[in-house]
């Protein structure tokens, strides 16, 4: 058995997950899918999504709305895109 080395392991366990997230091209797929909603007519706007996660608010919102962690956060999200764009009109 032939052992490779990929890097550190620190996303997996696995060689072939810490071969694939090490390949992973964020940045280029956040341009393609700004490129795509542009062509399809969307207002793309880009928010920075840091504090969304480990914040009180975050907490409030998960206990007030019922949502999980995730939907907590793209909720957040969404009201700092939201004010972007009332700061912008």
């Amino acid at each position: 058995m032939r052992t490779y080395s990929y890097k550190k392991r620190r996303f997996t366990r696995s060689r072939s997950g810490n071969r694939k997230v090490s390949r992973f091209a964020k940045r280029q797929m956040l341009i393609h899918g700004v490129i795509k909603a542009l062509r399809l007519g969307f207002n793309v706007v880009l928010v920075n999504p840091k504090g969304t996660t480990n914040s009180e608010e975050h907490e409030k919102v998960m206990r007030e709305k019922g949502f999980d962690r995730h939907t907590a956060s793209a909720y957040l999200i969404a009201l700092k895109g939201l004010e972007v764009i009332k700061n912008n009109e």
